[in-house]
């Protein structure tokens, strides 16, 4: 009796179909007998998560991204090995994603914004002057290319199972004349954002993007986004032009400051040489995702710092780049004019001969608190001139 009222719920509640799930921030490399195998591969996989959040191709072309780039270790949270049969091991690797996304806040950089659009793949394969439609159970390897391009991407793809129900529901001409009413018909079930339509002939395939649901699919004026591709990666180039076009069209923007700043002062600056060598050699740090230039007072110049790591590490770094350059002991900082200001104030109020009844007592050591000026941390550098 259990299995049969299991059974009528499923038939009530219908198909479920299962997505492709895109893992933004984990990635897998392979090894290489280089020395420092393991150092590459973490630099790798983490250009593999940025090109997946950002939707950008070219992101390690950022001069920032550059610099966050010798220090990949940072970001890793996890790393297992992996070893395979017909090949060397590899690595799969996790990476922080607050730290990720401020990376790319430091770099100036977009997101492809999430959750992102399910779409569902319909694929026709020409071979022999015959055609026929490649279902998600046949296991054939254009769907595996296809799956290995969008997962390296983050683009989250689906295929029509291949049941009793996609096979009577839609004709291949159908598919391949691009005509919107029996595709829609026939992708309603697995309900999909976005509908790909992709049509191979040996070694090269035409493809047709709509980007809409199937129930607007056939009304809509809103043009397909249509495209071409040829050679032995032809489904990758597919999906990394579909790819371009979601992350384009669906971007978010985070910003162009970053948190992990610090305040920097440097005294003995006495010429212009001086001051641009210098403002070259922070730019050029590692650590350092930008400058800015806050005051300029005598020889003392101040700083706004943008760090890709830790006050720490950007330090050490400065002093070994720069054997002229000290840091200055830190001291507090305290303003004598607004704290005397504001006691001269609070001692005429609490002078006064009558007090109501009703006000309250202030205590000295909350007094001392509401006294406090509050000033940012500047760490002080001294450069010499020898």
């Amino acid at each position: 009796m259990l299995r049969i009222l299991c059974l009528l719920m499923c038939m009530i509640a219908g198909p479920v179909f299962a997505q492709q799930q895109t893992d933004l921030y984990h990635t897998e490399v392979q090894l290489t007998d280089a020395k420092k195998a393991e150092s590459l591969a973490k630099e790798e996989g983490l250009v593999n998560v940025l090109i997946k959040v950002s939707g950008q191709q070219a992101i390690a072309e950022n001069e920032v991204i550059k610099k966050a780039l010798t220090r990949s270790d940072r970001y890793v949270t996890q790393m297992s090995f992996v070893e395979y049969d017909n090949a060397p091991r590899g690595m799969k690797l996790g990476y922080n994603s607050s730290m990720v996304l401020n990376l790319l806040t430091q770099a100036e950089q977009s997101i492809w914004e999430t959750p992102r659009k399910p779409v569902l793949v319909w694929v026709v394969n020409e071979y022999n002057y015959q055609r026929s439609v490649i279902w998600e159970q046949s296991n054939n390897s254009l769907i595996t290319r296809i799956k290995n391009a969008a997962n390296e991407r983050g683009l989250p793809v689906m295929f029509p199972v291949g049941d009793f129900d996609d096979v009577t529901s839609i004709e291949i001409p159908d598919l391949w004349g691009n005509f919107k009413k029996p595709i829609a018909d026939a992708s309603e079930r697995y309900n999909p954002q976005a509908i790909l339509v992709v049509k191979v002939r040996g070694n090269s395939s035409s493809w047709t993007l709509f980007d809409t649901t199937p129930q607007f699919l056939a009304t809509t004026s809103k043009k397909p986004i249509e495209g071409r591709s040829s050679g032995a990666v032809q489904l990758a180039d597919m999906v990394n032009e579909v790819s371009d076009y979601f992350a384009q069209t669906y971007t978010k923007n985070l910003g162009a400051v970053a948190s992990d700043s610090e305040v920097v002062s440097i005294k003995g600056i006495h010429t212009t040489r001086a001051f641009f060598t210098l403002e070259k050699l922070l730019k050029q740090m590692n650590s350092v995702a930008s400058v800015q230039v806050e005051t300029i007072q005598g020889d003392k110049v101040t700083y706004t710092l943008s760090l890709l790591g830790d006050y720490q590490q950007f330090n050490d770094e400065l002093l070994s780049k720069n054997t002229r350059i000290s840091l200055v002991p830190e001291e507090p900082i305290v303003n004598e004019d607004i704290s005397s200001e504001l006691t001269t104030e609070v001692t005429k109020d609490t002078a006064e001969p009558e007090l109501k009844e009703e006000a309250p007592i202030v205590e000295e050591s909350a007094l001392n608190d509401e006294l406090e000026v509050k000033q940012p941390v500047i760490h002080q550098y001294q450069l010499s001139a020898n």
